[in-house]
């Protein structure tokens, strides 16, 4: 294990990939088929009940690119469905099929249990761990690396 701080990257990706690992048995067991790093996608398509790409991306503060990769997975699973827009035709919008909805319903009745399993996380290390990985990121988006790295010298 490194315990560099400059890898902190590498240490939260990392972290991301135990959970990741670990989630993967309990979906299993809740007979959940939506890859574990999409499932903000199709809440997302949940939510917005049709939706482009660039609509999609933007609500996950995600790159289009990255949202791209995820969609083709999800059409293949027959959890979403794609149609071009009527109005825009280079526009493709997407939305949940019948076996998407239903995932989604799954997917969120896990999501409920798994804020327990964050707070006894949170318990056995002495912090919210969310709370700390989402104060990491807003100190980030109000100061980058590249603002903080001109102040050490």
């Amino acid at each position: 294990m490194m315990s560099n701080k400059a890898l902190l990257g590498k240490r939260a990706e990392d972290l991301s990939n135990l959970i990741e690992q670990q989630t993967q048995p309990i979906f299993d067991n809740l007979g959940i088929i939506v890859p574990i790093k999409s499932c903000s996608t199709l809440l997302c398509l949940h939510k917005l009940e049709q939706a482009s790409l660039a609509d999609i991306a933007r609500d996950l503060e995600q790159s289009h690119q990255l949202v791209k990769q995820k969609l083709p997975k999800l059409i293949k699973l027959g959890l979403i469905k794609q149609r071009p827009d009527k109005e825009d035709k280079r526009r493709t919008l997407y939305s949940l099929t019948v076996k998407g909805k239903s995932q989604t319903e799954k997917v969120q009745t896990y999501l409920n249990q798994s804020e327990q399993l964050v707070d006894t996380v949170s318990k056995d290390i002495g912090i919210d761990v969310f709370e700390a990985i989402d104060q990491a990121i807003k100190s980030l988006q109000g100061k980058s690396l590249w603002e903080r790295i001109k102040g050490i010298k």
